[in-house]
């Protein structure tokens, strides 16, 4: 399937039967089928689309008796239509972006469920007020193909500010390790529109400061990919990685050409010049010179 986006529906279901859905997450930006960029709602989607996608999730949780927080996973093609690909019976990574637009602590209603508490939010009580975007700082080279970027931390200050959250494990000091999952931090931030959300993400990621012998972090490369023009106009899909991948081995191609040619115009150049000068020089040599009576009778004359 091509030019696909994928988009999830964050449900809560409890023992007594009660199933609602926290609305949509747009998880499209990806490397390996890894999720990099998060955000809700998801951006240019029809309303009758996404209304139908929480009405399937809604239904698919009920029929199978499903209970605690979990996630229907969808592919959306560019017809908007939908396929299911999996249901995560569990707290999703990207959970911060849904808690920040609904109010909604997922994980404390997950505990409350699991203890046999039913649900005390009906689907009426859910609104969802702006927009949340999600970025994941990894500890690994996007030069080098999302390689690992193990080490210890000798810097390590997460940024802050209104409406940014920052859920980490890291601090200065601490080892990342080459065995496990690279993930440094989760930077959210929230806005009453996604232009000003997007802006706000591109400020703390900007101000977050990650150091240590060996540690590459994929901050820099998030900010280009926030900043892509697919990205900006919501017209991303999942290969969008991979499209701005080639479009940055094309333009560093090219600038690689063009400094190729600037040094050999210069070699040319030069070897110009030098041959000029050695011809100019052989002729000085060649060229008879006069006898010192004459030049000075010249002189006097």
């Amino acid at each position: 399937m091509e030019n696909a986006r994928h988009v999830e529906v964050q449900v809560l279901c409890d023992r007594a039967g009660t199933v609602i859905h926290l609305g949509e997450r747009d998880c499209s930006v990806q490397r390996r089928h890894q999720k990099l960029i998060e955000e809700s709602p998801a951006p240019n989607l029809p309303q009758p689309v996404r209304e139908a996608m929480w009405a399937a999730a809604v239904r698919g949780a009920s029929a199978v008796g499903f209970v605690g927080a979990g996630t229907f996973e969808f592919v959306v093609t560019q017809d908007h239509d939908f396929y299911l690909m999996e249901i995560n019976c569990r707290l999703q990574v990207e959970h911060p972006v849904t808690e920040l637009v609904t109010g909604i602590d997922i994980v404390r209603e997950q505990i409350t469920i699991a203890a046999g508490t039913p649900l005390t939010i009906r689907q009426g009580d859910v609104v969802c007020r702006g927009v949340a975007v999600e970025c994941r700082v990894n500890a690994e080279d996007p030069d080098r193909e999302f390689a690992p970027a193990p080490g210890e931390l000798t810097a390590f200050v997460p940024p802050g500010g209104p409406f940014v959250r920052v859920d980490t494990h890291a601090y200065p000091g601490w080892r990342v390790g080459p065995d496990y999952d690279s993930l440094l931090a989760k930077v959210a931030a929230w806005a009453p529109d996604r232009p000003a959300a997007l802006t706000r993400m591109d400020r703390a990621l900007s101000e977050f400061q990650v150091a240590g012998p060996g540690v590459r972090t994929t901050i820099d490369f998030l900010r280009r990919t926030l900043a892509h023009p697919l990205f900006q106009a919501a017209e991303h899909t999942t290969g969008l990685v991979a499209a701005a991948a080639a479009e940055e081995a094309a333009r560093l191609a090219a600038a690689a050409a063009r400094a190729a040619e600037e040094t050999a115009e210069e070699t040319a150049m030069e070897t110009a010049d030098e041959t000029a000068m050695e011809t100019a020089e052989g002729t000085d040599e060649d060229s008879p010179a006069r006898p010192r009576e004459e030049a000075v009778s010249a002189v006097d004359a």
